[in-house]
Parts: structure tokens; C-alpha cells; sequence
């Protein structure tokens, strides 16, 4: 190999030594500030490389002043591309890391981000893994608002029914020190009818704060509903005598539904419980229940004056205290809306209307 090869081939590499010294001391320094610079600075170092060599070696070339001064304008005017395509691949990759950012900052919001796609694989790998990411913590937080909601709803509804058993073995316990109830065997019944009750919704009460669900529901089972309706009745009587209500009971015997004893036993008992605080003293409940079509209807009849017509219709939904509704007909606004909730869950409609001096409440379930 001749010396001016030598040289050249010396230069070169001091040329590419040097230069790539300075380019990862300079990428060093501004990676920190600014992505496009980085970039700019990488892709130039091969093209300042060759530039920086080819500058010298035409310099020491044995060339007229022409041909030296026209090879380096060829030289700086090939290097232009390679300066505007960095700049530009950096400013795309920037956007890109930008798009990937906002979607990043969106997840961390728990709103949307942008539908933006990055250009480069990577970048769009790691978009599509932010937009999985944030899919599944949007379903998790659903799922998570919905468990809460049922929580606090199943709280709502046993503090609600917490009341009628309570107020029924008080209002017990009241007629017998007075002697009202003559009929002491019916009167123990009901107190132990509903202390069971109150036994029953303090497990479920109990389950609720041990564990992050909602306390099971139980399997339907063939359910002796006149045997439900009149341990209702039992604990629902001493209340009535002590407000002066009488209570006027025509169940047939027999009557069997597909559902859940304690549930259906809620529906009854605010029913029931509704109609004898409202019927006021010297009034009148008619409970009766019947099989007719494959169907079991209870009724439950009082004396509370009527219910206008604009509020019958919102009577069930919960948290609807409507106005001129007579005082104990939905005080908190749960009691009518889990007899709604729970009839449709067992397949069957609830109702009112209107009757002379009250309202009748009517209840049909699918019979056994």
C-alpha cells in the first residue's frame, strides 16, 4: 500500500476517533434537554466523519485549487440532507413520545387519552400496552363501583328493616305489660318470629364487614309462603293493637312460591308494617292471600287516606317520599323500594291503587 493510502487511511481514523469523541460527549450533554438535538447530533457524527476526512484529504491531495474548492461544496452540499432528515426523524419520534405521554398522563387522570398512533414499533407497542392498561382499570373501577354501590345498598336496606321487627317486639312487649294482648302465645311467637329476623340480618350485617362482597345470596327453595305471611302477621299484630288497627287476616292455606324465605319475608313485612303505621288509630288492614292462575296474589288493604295519583306511580323507586304521602308510608324512602326490588327478582309484579278511605297493595308471584 502506497503512503498517500496510508495517510488517508491515518486521518480517516483520526478523523472518526475524534469526531466520535466529541459527538457522544455533546449527545451526553444535551440528551437531558432536548430529544431532537440528541438525535441531530447522532445522525450527523458519521456524516462529520466522512466530511471532516474527505476535507483533509482533498486538502493534502496534489489537486489544483479548483478541484479541491469543488469536491469540498460537493461535500458541505451532500451534508445538507443528512442534517434535515435528523432534524426531522427527531421531531417525529418527539410528537411520538409526546402522544405516548399525554395517554400516560390520561390512564394516571382516569379519563381518555388521545387516539393517537406512534409512527415507530416501539412506541406503538408501548401505546397499545397504555391503552390495555387503561381499558382494564376502567372495568376495574366499574366493578369496583358496583360492588360499592351493592354494599351500600344492602346497608341501606337492612338499617331500614332493622326497624320493623324492633318496633314490633317493642310494641309487643308494650301490650303485654298493659294487657292489651290477651292472646299470650301469639305474642311470644311474634317476638321470637322477629327476633330471628333481626338474628339473621346481623350475620348478614356481620359478613358484609368481614369481606370485600356482598353477603351471598341464597338459592331459591320451594317457600311455604302462608307459613311466611303469618309469622309476619304474629309479630305484625301487637303493633297494630297498640296503634288501635285492626288487623283483618284471610290467607289460604298452602300457598308455596319459588324464591328466598328471608326475602320474601321483607316484602311482606314492609307491606304489612307500611299499611298498619299508616292506617292510623281505629283503622283497618285486610291482608289477604289467594292462588288463582298459576299465581299467588297477596294483598295488603289499609285505611291511610289515599296517595295522590302523580305520586302512585314513583311510590317504588328509592329514596321517593312524595308529597301528601300520610305519615310511616315510606318515612325513609327504602321501605316500598325493596318490595320492588325484590319481587322482580323473584319473577313477579308489585302494584297500588287507590281504594275508598286507603290504598290497596297487590303483590303476584309465579306459585310453586
Amino acid at each position: 500500500m502506497s503512503r498517500d493510502l496510508w495517510f488517508m487511511a491515518g486521518m480517516t481514523a483520526l478523523c472518526a476517533l475524534g469526531v466520535g469523541l466529541v459527538g457522544a460527549l455533546v449527545v451526553s450533554r444535551v440528551r437531558r434537554a432536548s430529544l431532537v438535538a440528541a438525535l441531530v447530533v447522532t445522525a450527523l457524527v458519521p456524516a462529520a466523519v466522512i466530511g471532516l476526512a474527505l476535507w483533509i484529504n482533498v486538502g493534502a491531495m496534489f489537486l489544483s485549487d479548483h478541484d479541491a474548492a469543488v469536491a469540498r461544496l460537493v461535500l458541505v452540499l451532500s451534508s445538507v440532507p443528512a442534517v434535515v432528515l435528523a432534524v426531522l426523524l427527531g421531531r417525529m419520534l418527539l410528537a411520538d413520545v409526546r402522544s405516548v405521554g399525554e395517554q400516560a398522563r390520561a390512564l394516571a387522570a382516569g379519563s381518555t387519552g388521545p387516539a393517537v398512533g406512534p409512527v415507530t414499533a416501539e412506541l406503538a407497542e408501548l401505546g397499545a400496552e397504555l391503552a390495555r392498561t387503561r381499558s382494564s382499570l376502567e372495568a376495574s373501577r366499574a366493578r369496583e363501583q358496583a360492588l360499592e354501590s351493592a354494599r351500600r345498598q344492602v346497608l341501606a336496606f337492612v338499617s331500614h328493616d332493622l326497624r320493623s321487627p324492633l318496633s314490633g317486639i317493642r310494641a309487643t312487649v308494650d301490650g303485654l305489660r298493659d294487657g292489651v294482648l290477651v292472646d299470650t302465645g301469639s305474642a311470644y311467637a311474634g317476638i321470637e318470629a322477629a327476633t330471628d329476623r333481626l338474628g339473621r340480618m346481623i350475620d348478614d350485617l356481620a359478613e358484609l364487614s368481614r369481606t370485600e362482597a356482598v353477603p351471598t345470596q341464597p338459592l331459591p327453595t320451594d317457600v311455604p309462603l302462608s307459613e311466611v305471611l303469618n309469622e309476619v302477621l304474629a309479630h305484625s299484630a301487637a303493633g297494630a293493637a297498640a296503634r288501635s288497627v285492626a288487623l283483618e287476616v284471610d290467607v289460604q292455606p298452602g300457598l308455596r312460591v319459588r324464591g328466598v324465605s328471608e326475602e320474601l319475608a321483607r316484602v311482606l313485612d314492609n307491606l304489612v308494617g307500611n299499611a298498619v303505621r299508616s292506617s292510623g288509630s281505629g283503622g283497618t288492614v285486610r291482608v289477604a292471600g289467594r292462588r288463582a292462575d298459576g299465581q299467588v296474589r297477596v294483598a295488603v288493604e289499609d285505611t291511610c287516606g289515599g296517595i295522590p295519583d302523580d305520586d302512585r306511580a314513583h311510590v317504588f323507586d328509592e329514596g321517593f317520599q312524595g308529597h301528601g304521602v300520610p305519615v310511616g308510608v315510606g318515612a325513609s324512602g327504602l321501605g316500598l323500594a325493596i318490595v320492588g326490588t325484590v319481587v322482580a327478582a323473584h319473577g313477579g309484579r308489585v302494584g297500588v291503587e287507590a281504594t275508598d278511605g286507603g290504598c290497596l297493595f297487590e303483590v303476584l308471584l309465579p306459585a310453586s
